[in-house]
């Protein structure tokens, strides 16, 4: 049993060192303060002051009201202040009201169309190929061969891009979009930033002579006046888009693994009843809880959670803490396949649920369609090393088996 933390980090706990989230016992932490302190005030080193919210119902009462809690201030900590006024009501994730909405239908239709059919079954023909020489009963790390690469895929095919550019562009988004730990690599940061949208210029520029089936063809020859972006936002709605989806679909897929390693009769069981795939795929997301944390600002004094938050407070959401909400989930520490309701916040609530939400699904079906037909059962070689972030929540190394089923038993359709 992991021993309650102790007063002094109760009272002062900084959620926001990254070095909290490889302790061993950082959900003890937020199981205390869910029961102590589930709305405070806390004076960061690293971001200053701010209101920290580690339950449920007080996350949704934020997400979902966007006139007394903006987006247009950042959605997270740590961001770029210029950069972030620069793209206000200009970029998904940064826009309210009537720009949110207007953006959010420019985007909307892509996500709805054919196109994410064929990119599934893309999907799995890849995952099928990479997963063969991995499924041998040897030791495999997951995070570099699989959880890195599945999103990178989908990205490229969202975009239209071969494999080496969308590799390229990969690696530029994650220096432009790394958490700044030493002033000295801000430099680094803006250069790779600069250099990702100049690849977006260059790629909307293309579109515009030669359109495809991507989402950036599919902004630039919007037919409908009334959803047509210009030119700034397309490039702003390229960089949400690549950063959302390379960011948590990554610990999505590690955490696929993980949840399955750490609870094999689960494993088993959805062997079974393939039945249970949807509901599965809702537990990995919810147990995973990819996002460690989203922000808000108060537009106004406000009251939550008998907390008087002023205008202009930021008000950070910590959502691994808020889908193991015990008032919301039973067993909430558990993982189980089969649990309905499971109102988990890992893709938001509100006017911002995020748009890519069916992509973000597929591939985790995706990825347990093509475990279920090559693995018997995946087991831990080592313990897993989790990732030292305070933006996402998920594993920087996972060592795994994954010991192959007997050819006889392959018949079973999934």
């Amino acid at each position: 049993m992991t021993p309650e933390p102790t007063d002094r980090e109760l009272a002062e706990p900084d959620l926001t060192d990254p070095a909290t989230y490889r302790r061993t016992d950082y959900l003890a932490l937020w199981r205390a303060v869910r029961r102590h302190r589930p709305i405070a005030r806390l004076d960061s080193p690293r971001y200053g002051p701010f209101w920290s919210v580690t339950t449920h119902d007080l996350a949704c009462q934020v997400l979902e009201d966007p006139v007394r809690f903006t987006s247009t201030r950042g959605m997270r900590l740590g961001a770029d202040e210029a950069a972030v006024g620069a793209a206000a009501g200009r970029m998904l994730v940064v826009a309210d009201g009537a720009e949110h909405a207007r953006l959010r239908a420019a985007h909307a239709p892509w996500f709805r169309s054919n196109e994410v059919a064929a990119m599934r079954d893309a999907l799995r023909r890849r995952l099928e190929t990479e997963l063969e020489p991995m499924v041998t009963g040897e030791p495999v790390e997951i995070v570099q061969r699989l959880a890195s690469a599945v999103p990178t895929w989908v990205v490229g095919r969202m975009l239209g891009t071969d494999d080496a550019d969308t590799a390229r562009l990969a690696a530029l988004v994650r220096t432009a979009f790394a958490e700044e730990t030493d002033p000295a690599e801000r430099t680094s940061r803006r250069a790779a930033s600069a250099h990702v949208f100049g690849y977006f210029a260059d790629l909307l520029e293309s579109r515009r002579a030669d359109p495809r089936a991507d989402v950036v063809s599919a902004l630039a020859h919007e037919p409908d006046p009334e959803r047509r972006l210009t030119d700034e936002e397309i490039l702003l709605s390229c960089d949400g888009l690549v950063n959302g989806g390379l960011g948590t679909s990554r610990h999505a897929v590690s955490g696929t693994l993980l949840a399955f390693a750490r609870h094999p009769d689960q494993w088993l069981r959805l062997r079974r009843d393939a039945s249970l795939l949807p509901s599965a795929v809702e537990e990995v997301l919810r147990w995973a809880s990819p996002p460690m944390h989203l922000m808000r600002t108060a537009t106004r004094e406000v009251e939550l959670g008998g907390a008087r938050i002023g205008a202009g407070d930021r008000v950070v959401l910590w959502i691994p803490s808020c889908n193991r909400d015990e008032s919301v989930f039973a067993e909430p520490d558990a993982f189980r396949i089969d649990r309905r309701p499971n109102r988990h916040l890992s893709l938001g609530a509100g006017p911002h649920y995020c748009v890519g939400a069916s992509v973000g699904r597929m591939e985790v079906r995706v990825l347990l369609q093509v475990l279920l037909a090559k693995v018997d059962r995946i087991e831990l070689r080592a313990e897993p090393v989790r990732s030292a972030s305070t933006f996402l929540h998920g594993l920087d190394r996972l060592e795994v088996v994954l010991l192959p089923i007997h050819r006889a038993d392959r018949e079973v359709t999934v």
